[in-house]
Order: C-alpha cells, then structure tokens, then sequence
C-alpha cells in the first residue's frame, strides 16, 4: 500500500503547522504518540493530551523511549483521568529492548536498570550477572553508581556487546526540570571506553524497532502512520526514517495539544511555523559503528 501522504512534505521536515497537522491525523491510518515531556510531564498528562488521546484512542499507540516504566504503568495513570487505553498497544523501550534481548540474544547479561525493570529481566529469562557479562543491558537508572560504572567499564573491555535503551540525554521535568535519561548514563561509560569500538544495539527512537512494533499493533504499514512527539532528533527522525510523516509539538515547536484538538481554521496567532531549540532535550549522536534494532517477524 502506498503513502497517502506527499512525500515532498515528509523530506521537508517535521510538521509545526496546526492545520496541516490536523489534516494529517485526520488522513492517517494510525496515530504514534510520544510520552515524556510530549503527553506527560513527569507522569503526568496534561488535560489536552488526555483529551487527544481519548479523541483518537481507537488508532492510537503510544510509543516512548522510557525504560522505567511498565505499560500497565501508563495504561493506569490515563484510567486515573478517566482514560481507557489498552496496554497492547504501549511501546517503552525498556520492556520492548527486555522483551527483545531475551528472544534473540542472551548470554550472561549485567543489567543496568531500576529494579522493577531488573524483575522484568528476571521474569522474561535473562540470565543476570554482576560481572564478566556478554552483554550489558542499559536503561534509565537513578541509582547508578560508581561502582556500577566500574562493572559496565570492564565488561566492555572485556569484548560484551552493549543494548541501549534510547540514546536520549535527558528530557523535560516538571516545573522545567532537567531529567537525566540513558544517554548520560552512556555518555559516562563513553569517558572510560572508545564506543566506536564497542557493538552498541539502540532499541528506542530514532531506531526503527518501536515504530514497526507500533505499526504492527495497529494493523497499519509505517507509512499509513504519522508520528507526534517533541523531540526532533529521535521522534521527528525517527518518523523520517519510516517514510512517515511527524508533527513537533512543544516544546519542541510552538504547536500545542490544544491546537490539534481545534476544528476550526488557525488565526494569525497560532502560525507557529517555526521549530524553537528545545534546551531540556539533548540526544547522543550515533557514530558509525552503532546500529539501531528493527523488529524480526
């Protein structure tokens, strides 16, 4: 099946423009949403994401780089706010890089995670160790250490491939905060070892595995979907490299939920054709010799 969309529009970049925004997610088989910072900001979603959500919950999935959290984590704050979204169709890259590895990997695995994702590892059969490890598995972990750092270090140096949830440095916190994410915790490991040298599979955006998992759910090809997140370089990316379309809403644009909700014509006021710098978001650049995950049928 071909693209209903024209592909002039996705080689121009992400879509900041409420009406055309609105005109594509009308068209789109499918609608892929991104999570933290974009619906929800420290958990917690604001009332116009909600209210996009349950407008289009019947062709929505949500997909996000997050590595801390269960779907049915995220299915249970949007049932809090009065939401019902099954959590067949929620894509964390945590659970999906777990859920992954222990299919087509294994190995002896040192698991960098929070312990509820280290139970998860436990329960989908990931043999963890400590030490000495094959493979090292990298996610969000508030509790990384020095000593944690030391054992990463060596098992690396000592030939392990490495899995990295998503290459995100932080993203937005509540009241502005910064939230360290993933990618700092690999931008620490990239001050003691050369990753050029290192096998590093990336599970979460801007890789395509997420994307085709979503796709997949939903019943659609990638380029009957359009993606709407708030980070240019793993959601809007992401979506380019799918041949789907992406629409950049704030912080990452001026583009808001509220405007996407709207039916009636833009005013002069809501333009916004212009993609701000999102300072609260940065992103580690994969070199050469990294490689992003697709899924396997």
């Amino acid at each position: 099946m071909g693209s209903m969309f024209d592909s002039t529009q996705i080689k121009s970049g992400a879509i900041v423009s409420a009406d055309k925004a609105r005109a594509v997610i009308a068209a789109a088989g499918g609608v892929l949403l991104d999570w933290d910072g974009c619906a929800a900001v420290g958990n917690r979603p604001t009332p116009e994401a909600l209210a996009f959500i349950q407008r289009h919950a019947a062709k929505l999935a949500i997909v996000s780089n997050n590595s801390t959290l269960l779907p049915e984590d995220i299915t249970g704050i949007l049932s809090e706010a009065g939401v019902t979204f099954p959590a067949a169709r929620v894509f964390l890259a945590g659970v999906e890089g777990l859920t992954y590895f222990s299919r087509v990997m294994g190995g002896r695995t040192l698991v960098v995670a929070s312990p509820r994702m280290k139970a998860l590892a436990r329960r989908v059969g990931i043999t963890m160790v400590q030490a000495e490890a094959d493979v090292v598995v990298l996610l969000r972990d508030t509790r990384f250490s020095y000593a944690k750092l030391e054992r990463v270090v060596c098992s690396l140096m000592g030939g392990a491939r490495l899995v990295v949830a998503n290459p995100d440095m932080t993203h937005p916190g509540v009241n502005g905060k910064i939230v360290p994410e993933t990618g700092a915790l690999l931008a620490a490991i990239g001050a003691c070892v050369d990753l050029s040298r290192i096998d590093i599979q990336f599970i979460g955006k801007p890789s395509p595995f997420l994307f085709e998992s979503a796709c997949a759910a939903l019943k659609i090809p990638p380029e009957s979907a359009v993606m709407i997140g708030d980070n240019a370089e793993t959601d809007m990316e992401g979506a380019r490299r799918m041949g789907m379309p992406g629409i950049l809403v704030s912080p990452g644009s001026k583009l808001s939920f509220a405007q996407l909700l709207k039916t009636q014509a833009r005013t002069p006021a809501e333009e916004g054709d212009v993609v701000l710098e999102d300072t609260s978001r940065k992103f580690v650049r994969p070199s050469s010799r990294f490689h992003s995950v697709g899924r396997r049928n």
